[in-house]
C-alpha cells in the first residue's frame, strides 16, 4: 500500500507536469505579398499585421501563434479546404462561408489610384464614371464593393491582376492598366520604396493621382469552418486571440505597433 506523503509528492509531480505543458502551436498563414501590413522577406512574416501578431502571441495563455507566408490565393485556398486553421488578414466578405471571423483589429481606408491621363475626363461618381478602364488588382482581393464587382462581372470593367501591390503598381505605371484599386497606405508605401530603390522615378511617380477614396475594409483573422475536427482548439483560440486584440486596442498597442513597424521599416 502507498504510504500518503509518497502519493501526495506523485500527485504533486503529476501536477507540475501538467502545469508546465507547453503552449500549443497555431498556424496562421498571413499573405506575402502585402506591404506594409503583411508580405516576405527571407522566409520571415514583415510587416504591420505580423508584428500584432507577434506581440498578440507573447500575450496568450494556452497559445502561440506560428506565422507562415502564402500567396493570398493559396492562402485562401487552405482554409477553403480545411488545412490551415487560420489566414491573417482577411476582409469580412459573407459569401466566403466556409471563413469565420475573429473581431477586427484594424481599419484600412481604400483609394482609387489612376493614370494622370486617365483623369482628364471628370470622374467624381464611383464606379460609374469608371467603366471601360482596366483595373489592377491583387490577386484574391475583391475590394471596391458590390457596384464595381457586378460591372467587372457584366464585362464593363476590365480586370488585370497580379500576386501583390507592387506588380500592381508597376503595371499601372507602364501603362498596362488604368487604374488600381488597394489600402491607400500600401499603396504609398509601396510607392515610397520603389522611388527610392531606382526601380520608378520621381516623375513616373508623379505621373499617378487620387482618383477616389472610399470606404475602409476592416482587417481580421480568419478561421476555417470546414476542418474543425482537426483543429478542436479553434474555438478557444478564437476566444483568448480575441480578448488579447482588444485589451491592445484599448491600451493603443496596436496602433504603436503600426507607427514603429512603418517607422523602422527599411527601403
Amino acid at each position: 500500500m502507498m504510504r500518503p506523503g509518497l502519493l501526495l509528492l506523485l500527485l504533486a509531480g503529476l501536477a507540475a507536469g501538467v502545469a508546465a505543458a507547453p503552449p500549443r502551436q497555431v498556424v496562421v498563414l498571413v499573405d506575402n505579398g502585402y506591404p506594409p501590413y503583411s508580405y516576405e522577406k527571407d522566409g520571415r512574416a514583415e510587416g504591420v499585421y505580423n508584428e500584432v501578431l507577434r506581440a498578440a502571441s507573447q500575450r496568450l495563455s494556452d497559445y502561440r501563434i506560428d506565422l507562415r507566408p502564402v500567396p493570398w490565393k493559396r492562402g485562401l485556398s487552405e482554409l477553403e479546404a480545411g488545412r490551415a486553421p487560420a489566414l491573417s488578414p482577411p476582409y469580412y466578405r459573407p459569401e466566403r462561408d466556409y471563413m469565420g471571423y475573429s473581431a477586427p483589429f484594424w481599419q484600412e481606408q481604400l483609394a482609387v489610384y489612376c493614370r494622370a491621363e486617365v483623369m482628364r475626363a471628370p470622374r467624381q461618381h464611383w464606379p460609374a464614371d469608371f467603366l471601360g478602364l482596366r483595373f489592377g488588382n491583387n490577386a484574391g482581393f475583391r475590394p471596391g464593393g458590390k457596384a464595381f464587382w457586378l460591372a467587372v462581372q457584366r464585362g464593363e470593367i476590365q480586370l488585370d491582376e497580379a500576386p501583390d501591390t507592387q506588380g500592381n503598381l508597376l503595371k499601372l505605371i507602364n501603362g498596362r492598366t488604368d487604374c488600381y484599386l488597394n489600402d491607400k497606405l500600401s499603396i504609398l508605401y509601396v510607392l515610397e520604396r520603389l522611388q527610392r530603390r531606382g526601380t520608378i522615378s520621381a516623375e513616373q511617380r508623379g505621373e499617378l493621382v487620387a482618383a477616389a477614396n472610399l470606404n475602409g475594409e476592416q482587417a481580421y483573422v480568419g478561421f476555417t469552418k470546414h476542418g474543425r475536427q482537426r483543429f478542436p482548439y479553434l474555438d478557444d483560440f478564437i476566444r483568448q486571440l480575441n480578448a488579447v486584440m482588444e485589451q491592445m486596442k484599448r491600451e493603443g498597442r496596436i496602433a504603436a505597433i503600426v507607427e514603429q513597424t512603418l517607422r523602422d521599416a527599411p527601403p
